[in-house]
């Protein structure tokens, strides 16, 4: 609004009133500059191929929807942040709760039903913004939010991630558009970390490019104390996001993930042979906003790639996850249908017996509503 043409009498009088009410005006308090939000979700999973109960609870390859034909309260989120302008410091912490929290935790300790997910403080100095406490991890596209994600069930390249860092972390803003961000912390939060060593990690992003933008990221973590060191498990991630239009984008992303040990494998259906967990994960989405206001259309594939130790296969061991999700959102509601096939040469989706081909694969369909606050 241009407000030029006001009369010099009328700011007078503006000022006048503007002085009065802030000589009288009580100081802000921390908890005005409090903001809160989150979300809470619910589902309902039909299978469409034969019983997968037992086979997502055993081998949760799945993340976050490991039952089926039954309604499910996904989980729910209490984010609380806080910001000051003048001294460039703000606060966040989002608190998990339900089965969310459950799954997030299981790596570590018994399930609770509830956990800190970040606790962080930031602090700005120029070009840089120090982050320390508890923050998300670097690696990867999804977070734990089904609201901030393209489709609702988190992906099989999510699963092979670190979730969270423990640690400090420092984002330096470089010229021609690119931002340097290194962090050291206690260890990768999927895995049990140990008490030895600490975990690195550093990304470059770049955001030169209209409608582009990339980062390459590296992190490793320590897993094992070993008599030679301690082992460490790394991750090597790749992200891309284009906008091609105003209503059409794509997101790409490759992970390789290995550990340095070797590990002998005792499992009966794959043969004690000494192998190297080395992975690589690919993904792939795709947003079409469609003329129909709010709903929206989100395909994604996934594959995941590994040497097969079994024994009698020299084939790479692969998952294959393919995810269509039409997304519909009704104001502070998000309305979520969704199909999606896993399939594997590996013996995960046939009762832990062994099936060196993709004959044997889990679809299921999806209803699932999330509110958001």
């Amino acid at each position: 609004m241009n407000v030029r043409k006001l009369s010099l009498s009328v700011l007078g009088l503006a000022g006048l009133v503007a002085g009065a009410a802030h000589a009288d005006a009580p100081a802000t308090k921390w908890y005005d500059k409090l903001t809160v939000g989150g979300y809470i979700d619910g589902y309902y999973q039909m299978p469409l191929t034969g019983d997968t109960v037992s086979v997502n609870k055993a081998y949760p390859n799945r993340v976050f929807d490991t039952t089926t034909n039954e309604f499910n309260f996904g989980g729910g989120e209490l984010t609380l942040a806080t910001s000051d302008d003048k001294s460039k410091t703000s606060y966040y912490v989002d608190l998990l709760l339900g089965p969310l929290a459950d799954v997030v935790n299981a790596p570590n300790y018994a399930p609770s039903g509830f956990m800190v997910g970040q606790a962080y403080v930031t602090d700005s100095f120029g070009n840089a913004k120090f982050t320390l406490g508890k923050f998300g991890t670097i690696i990867g596209t999804e977070v734990t939010s089904p609201l901030a994600d393209p489709n609702f069930s988190r992906g099989l390249v999510y699963g092979l991630e670190p979730v969270y860092s423990t640690g400090l972390k420092l984002d330096y803003t470089l010229p021609a558009s690119f931002t340097l961000t290194g962090l050291i912390d206690d260890g990768n939060s999927v895995d049990n970390a140990i008490s030895e060593g600490k975990g690195y990690g550093l990304e470059l992003a770049y955001a030169g490019i209209k409608n582009l933008t990339t980062s390459l990221a590296y992190y490793g973590a320590p897993v094992a104390k070993l008599p030679t060191g301690i082992s460490y498990q790394d991750f090597l991630n790749f992200l891309a996001a284009y906008q091609a239009t105003d209503t059409l984008s794509f997101n790409a992303e490759y992970l390789y993930n290995t550990t340095l040990s070797t590990i002998t494998n005792t499992d009966p259906n794959k043969g004690p042979v000494a192998f190297s967990p080395k992975t690589q994960a690919y993904a792939l989405y795709a947003s079409w906003t469609t003329p129909m206001a709010g709903l929206s259309i989100v395909p994604r594939f996934e594959q995941v790639v590994r040497p097969d130790s079994r024994v009698g296969l020299t084939n790479n061991y692969l998952n294959n996850s393919y995810t269509l999700t039409l997304k519909y959102v009704e104001g502070p509601l998000t309305h979520f249908l969704e199909f999606r096939d896993d399939s594997s040469n590996n013996y995960v989706y046939s009762d832990n017996k062994p099936t060196p081909t993709f004959s044997q694969s889990e679809m299921t369909l999806t209803y699932a509503a999330a509110y958001g606050f």
